[in-house]
């Protein structure tokens, strides 16, 4: 700095080199005010102190003083005087690096140029006067109370909402699991599934060695560890950015159970608060625990038990050396050390560790070989468990993802949306695992192949040909996946998601016709984000042909035929289109052809459509709303804005649902009875108390009785045994002789179903698209539904339970094939089934002695319908 004598002598001019930017620039200074004077650089914008306490800028003017500047607010800055290259003609004496110290409690003259800091600080000391000691014993000794209130007031302060709030956060979060009848697990609901260990069930070896790489003076703190507070904070300073934190394990638990990770002033002092909260109320043993079940280990795992379980397969008591190793160096960074996904970077870290552990004479480190730890660390590293895109939610217990949601869904009805997840419940169903288990493999693995036998064929428009169904699915899956997006860096659109018109669909139910109880259910091809309608429930399509065991139920009921009735299938008009139009139809076969005369037992089980018609002619629309009340529409309102008058109900025209189908079709199982559907049995909190218990709750929404009488047992057991006959045109190929069955097609091939039953199980399927402008080109029941049933049987391997029983049971009468009257001594004989309001009386007369065979010409002596 050198003076500039043009001024006046209070007022001086000095030429400043800024030691920042090494610019020089004109500083004026009034030199007769003793004090530090600062000035900014007009270059760089540095702010340069100038110390003139002493009055050494009045009394040499040729001084130069190099001055380092500091961030404002930091303290006091050391000045060094140096003499000047310049010439001058009154150099003064070189003075060193002194400390200025407040002169008000000294009692002898301020430093003297040449002393040096140490001689400095002595002399001052030793020049304090009695009132000077006593200001600073005063203020030495106000330091740590002020310091023990300040900490007391941390949490009233930085957590008003109080300490204990935070504390249930210590809880586990159990994943809510749901068993099967037999308590067999078939699924989690979970979204953050913390570990629940007990302290006594983490080896001792994991802990030390957790406390070694997080936390080396864990039992010595209150909480807070200053010197690693204050050595990360001049690590920061240096580095220019956040690098270290110097958390304690407390202070972390803190950050965990305030949810917050913003690196923050506030949320730092929010931290430590609560950790000085934590260390008085726990004791150390608890809070260690706490963090090593609720610490974010990556993946989706927290907890070192889940972390274990998840990258290891192994339980934490199971962990080798370079396990538990690789375990403990996750907590600071998961997702950048994941063994499976940046395994390099892991070795790297582990290898540091390992070496500190050596050099600090880390007890279960000097008892590991380099070897023995080499090998234990490749063997780890070189062959992960999981691949580097796994989580935990993907490797969570599912085998039944429709019914979780389902019960999900019920959680929040029944108890509230906060315990849809991690509650710790258990909730127990009616669900059979093997049963359940084939249905979800086995969709899937049906339609994958009917895909590409049925391809979709737009109303009016020409079906896909095999290139176009596999561009479609590519473009379906390229959306689903939002692809696009990821390769360019993007966020992925909404549109990603969205449910394809052209992915054949299905849905499939089964439940126990004497109780009930949901045997299984699948909504749909595979539950996935843009597919997760429960089709088996919420959906309702027609049903085809599937209907007609209730028509002709109610005309067997109503003694208008018998399973031995003639009927007349040929082309007839129908009337469709309710009260007030006049709209009428001319019904075919699925087949295109008519027989004539035939049998109502070999009608259903060939889904003869006419017969079907003329059965429901001779009933009338207003007894056969009285069927479908009993077995559908039980609830009038329900009934009022379902059912419609109208002829083609008899071959399928109102929709259903497989729920729907596979309840009523349990009543030809269980001697006429309908039982309102359900599947959660109970729900038990994590302590095992009893939140839910069944009872007569509709858990469907189905609005049935919870037990009704639909048709007599005799009846039913006419319809059980003409749906046995109708089982073997279904092709399911499984319980032969035993299983009934009926199949249903749709116009134009919307819809295929199949609804059947064995004794402990009655079921319905249906396969289709759920865009209806989509047909499937020629799947029909038999060739789609009824199949599929049968791979679900045959997979699960369920096995029918017990017998039909009906009661009163139906009449057995010998009977002509041909005429359906009381067989005579020359008729082709077959055994029927016969309710009692309505057996044959006649004897055949069409077939006389010697083989001879003799037509009547009254014909109205026959049972027939036309």
């Amino acid at each position: 700095m050198l003076h500039d004598s043009s001024v006046s002598n209070d007022q001086r001019k000095f030429v400043h080199s800024c030691p920042s930017c090494k610019n020089r620039y004109r500083v004026t200074i009034q030199v007769k005010v003793r004090r530090i004077h600062k000035a900014a650089c007009p270059h760089c914008g540095n702010i340069n102190y100038f110390d003139n306490r002493t009055g050494a800028l009045d009394r040499e003017p040729s001084l130069s003083a190099e001055v380092q500047a500091e961030p404002k607010g930091k303290g006091v800055t050391t000045f060094n005087f140096e003499r000047s290259h310049e010439p001058r003609s009154n150099p003064g004496p070189t003075r060193k690096p002194s400390w200025n110290f407040p002169t008000f409690w000294l009692k002898g003259p301020a430093s003297r140029p040449g002393s040096s800091v140490i001689g400095n600080i002595t002399e001052r000391i030793a020049n304090i006067s009695p009132r000077g000691f006593m200001l600073l014993g005063a203020t030495l000794a106000a330091i740590p109370i002020l310091l023990f209130v300040a900490l007391m007031l941390m949490p009233a302060v930085f957590l008003p909402e109080g300490g204990d709030t935070f504390l249930s956060g210590l809880d586990s979060v159990t994943e809510n699991r749901i068993l099967d009848r037999n308590g067999t697990l078939i699924a989690e609901l979970f979204s953050h599934k913390t570990g629940n260990l007990k302290a006594n069930q983490i080896p001792a070896d994991l802990k030390s060695m957790l406390i070694f790489t997080e936390d080396q003076q864990f039992y010595r703190h209150g909480g807070v560890h200053w010197t690693s507070v204050i050595r990360a904070a001049a690590y920061n300073v240096i580095s220019f950015g956040y690098l270290q934190g110097g958390s304690t394990i407390t202070q972390q638990l803190g950050r965990i159970l305030l949810r917050a990770r913003q690196k923050t002033l506030f949320r730092k002092l929010r931290e430590t608060s609560l950790a000085y909260y934590l260390e008085s109320h726990l004791s150390k043993e608890a809070i260690l625990t706490a963090y090593m079940n609720h610490v974010y280990l990556g993946h989706g795992a927290v907890g070192v038990d889940n972390a274990a379980r998840f990258y290891f397969l192994k339980s934490p008591g199971e962990l080798n050396f370079a396990q538990m190793l690789a375990i403990v160096c996750l907590p600071s960074a998961p997702e950048q050390f994941s063994p499976i996904r940046y395994p390099d970077r892991l070795e790297r870290k582990m290898d540091v560790v390992f070496s500190r552990m050596k050099r600090e004479g880390f007890p279960l480190a000097a008892n590991i070989s380099e070897e023995v730890y080499t090998s234990q660390k490749n063997a780890m590293l070189s062959n992960p468990s999981r691949s580097p895109s796994e989580t935990v939610f993907g490797n969570r217990e599912d085998t039944a993802p429709y019914i979780a949601e389902h019960v999900r869904m019920q959680i929040r009805e029944l108890i509230g949306a906060q315990s849809e997840f991690g509650a710790g419940l258990t909730v127990e169903t009616t669900i059979d695992a093997g049963l359940q288990l084939a249905a979800t493999s086995v969709t899937a693995e049906f339609l994958l192949g009917a895909q590409r036998n049925f391809p979709p064929v737009r109303k009016g428009g020409p079906a896909l040909s095999e290139t176009d169904s596999l561009k479609r699915a590519l473009t379906d899956e390229y959306m689903r996946q939002g692809l696009g997006a990821v390769i360019f860096g993007m966020p992925t659109s909404d549109l990603s998601g969205k449910t394809s018109d052209t992915v054949l669909q299905a849905a499939a139910i089964g439940v126990d016709p004497r109780s009930g109880a949901v045997l299984f259910m699948q909504g749909g091809r595979s539950f996935r984000r843009d597919n997760q309608i429960n089709r088996a429930f919420r959906m309702r399509r027609q049903t085809g042909s599937a209907i007609k065991p209730i028509i002709y139920s109610a005309g067997i009921e109503s003694g208008e035929i018998t399973a031995a009735t003639r009927l007349d299938d040929s082309p007839v008009f129908v009337f469709q289109g309710g009260e007030g139009k006049k709209e009428f139809w001319l019904p075919e076969n699925i087949t295109g052809e008519y027989q004539g005369k035939i049998s109502a037992r070999d009608a259903l089980a060939q889904s003869r459509n006419v017969p079907a018609i003329l059965v429901g002619r001779a009933v009338g629309l207003p007894r056969l709303s009285e069927q479908f009340k009993k077995f559908f529409f039980q609830d009038s309102d329900v009934y009022n804005h379902r059912f419609r008058m109208d002829e083609t109900i008899a071959i399928g025209s109102l929709e259903m649902s497989p729920l729907e189908m596979a309840v009523a079709f349990g009543a030809f199982a269980d001697n006429g009875t309908v039982r309102r559907p359900y599947l959660i049995l109970k729900i038990k909190d994590a302590q095992g108390k009893i939140l839910y218990d069944g009872g007569n709750r509709d858990e469907f929404g189905t609005r049935l009785e919870v037990s009704s009488r639909a048709i007599p047992g005799d009846v039913a057991e006419v319809m059980s045994s003409m749906l046995k006959d109708s089982a073997r045109f279904s092709n399911a190929g499984v319980y032969p002789g035993l299983l009934m069955g009926k199949t249903g097609t749709t116009n134009d091939y919307r819809d295929a179903w199949f609804v059947g039953a064995v004794p402990g199980l009655s079921a319905a399927v249906w396969v289709g698209y759920d865009n209806q402008s989509y047909s499937m080109s020629g799947g029909m029941g038999a060739r789609l539904a009824g199949p599929l049933f049968g791979r679900i049987a045959q997979r699960s391997g369920f096995a029918p339970n017990g017998s039909y029983v009906f009661s009163p049971a139906a009449e057995r009468v010998r009977i002509c094939k041909e005429t359906g009257k009381i067989a005579g001594p020359h008729c082709p004989v077959m055994t029927e089934f016969f309710a009692s309001i309505r057996k044959p009386e006649e004897t055949c007369d069409l077939h006389v002695s010697n083989g001879r065979q003799e037509r009547k010409e009254d014909l109205s002596r026959q049972t027939d319908f036309q």
